[in-house]
């Protein structure tokens, strides 16, 4: 998965997100398989040279529980202890032994793009495999890395997200399809999480990217390139389009279900739109191409990944106002805030580097590389393209 290009050339952003859905797959594709057979986790980067390597802080401290970091570039998960950003396993995704070989080779061949999480359960969508891959988190174990116990199910082309429903009953994964040709093979895959099955698909006449449900389960909000769909999830259809949001890349629901938030990537804008209406009520400049948002569990902040800026922008929902802005170098698109609201995460796509920011101040508390070892410049090419926090500590911590 290449880094995104540069968004000085503003008509290229629809490209730009494609290059970050499909890039891995592509370049799987012109390889061919690759296979390894090693002791220690496969090596397969050149670190040298990169000046943007940030070792952890000594002082990077947090809340007991796991970070669960998705790494397409790698075709991997970090897991990491929250309590001192330690790296405890670099875990492969659907990258089972080859069949038939009478060995132990490996293939590499996944690019998990999207992370979704609901108590121990783990869901990846793999872009360059065309599946779910859904793994317990209890079941981890640090000496095996190349094949965590995990269930793989086939779902559309290109699935480049998921999300789970509050209830926890289903998985809904954005099929976002290939971006070229007509008619557009974008839809919805719903899986079961009871029997890690898929139950129904549809068909959406472009393509999906990010979903986001209200909190009673009843509404599915998907951002694509056409607007923010709304889907009736008891029926699967769509029940209101709401065009005019520049590229929307993410979307979140306040915690009462009353207002979406959605970032505008066109015009590095948030829009807000209100749940009863499904109009656009305000706008919010923010910093350029915003990516993924999060909000506090009690609904009045949203911090808001600004990958061209360098920046996070944090949002008060009262005001519905920029309160401040966090410079974070290395491409910020993904964020999450542990269970208790105290840290906020931050993924650097280009950096390959996690920072870590204290929410009741906006101050640093550490910062550390992705891939294996945490060593300097380890996530380079990794790409952390989504962040799952929990309070429970990973296997090995």
């Amino acid at each position: 998965m290449a880094p995104r290009e540069s968004s000085s050339s503003r008509p290229g952003l629809a490209s730009r997100r494609v290059i970050i859905a499909g890039a891995a797959a592509v370049a799987l594709a012109a390889a061919g398989t690759a296979t390894a057979l090693a002791a220690h986790h496969p090596a397969g980067h050149s670190h040298a040279g990169s000046t943007k390597a940030r070792l952890a802080a000594s002082s990077c401290t947090g809340p007991a529980g796991a970070a669960y970091v998705a790494l397409p570039g790698y075709q991997a998960f970090d897991a990491v202890d929250t309590a001192n950003c330690k790296l405890i396993q670099q875990y492969n995704v659907d990258d089972l032994n080859v069949p038939g070989t009478g060995t132990e080779d490996t293939n590499y061949g996944s690019s998990e793009e999207g992370v979704a999480m609901y108590g121990n359960t783990l869901y990846f969508a793999d872009t360059g495999s065309d599946t779910v891959a859904v793994i317990n988190s209890a079941d981890l174990n640090v000496d095996n890395y190349a094949n965590p116990a995990e269930t793989i199910i086939n779902v559309g082309v290109d699935p480049q997200n998921l999300a789970v429903t509050p209830d926890g009953s289903q998985v809904w994964v954005a099929d976002t399809g290939p971006q070229t040709g007509e008619p557009s093979l974008g839809g919805i895959s719903v899986i079961s999480a009871s029997s890690d099955t898929v139950t129904s698909t549809f068909s959406l006449p472009t393509d999906p990217r990010e979903i986001a449900f209200s909190p009673s389960g009843a509404t599915a909000y998907v951002t694509t390139g056409d607007g923010l769909l709304v889907i009736s999830t008891a029926t699967h259809r769509v029940t209101a389009v709401i065009p005019g949001l520049g590229n929307p890349e993410d979307a979140v629901v306040s915690p009462d279900g009353k207002t979406v938030y959605v970032t505008n990537t066109a015009q590095g804008l948030v829009d807000i739109i209100s749940a009863a209406t499904n109009r656009v009520t305000r706008t919010i400049k923010v910093g350029q191409l915003p990516w993924q948002l999060t909000v506090s569990s009690d609904g009045s902040t949203i911090y808001v990944a600004n990958g061209d800026s360098n920046s996070i922008s944090v949002i008060s929902t009262k005001t519905d106002t920029v309160t401040g802005t966090i410079s974070d170098a290395g491409d910020p698109v993904s964020v999450a805030l542990t269970p208790d609201g105290s840290e906020l995460w931050v993924g650097g796509l280009t950096s390959g580097i996690i920072t870590v920011f204290d929410t009741a101040n906006d101050a640093l508390v550490g910062s550390f590389n992705v891939g294996y070892g945490g060593e300097a410049n380890a996530g380079d090419g990794e790409e952390p393209t989504g962040i799952v926090l929990t309070s429970t500590p990973t296997p090995g911590s």
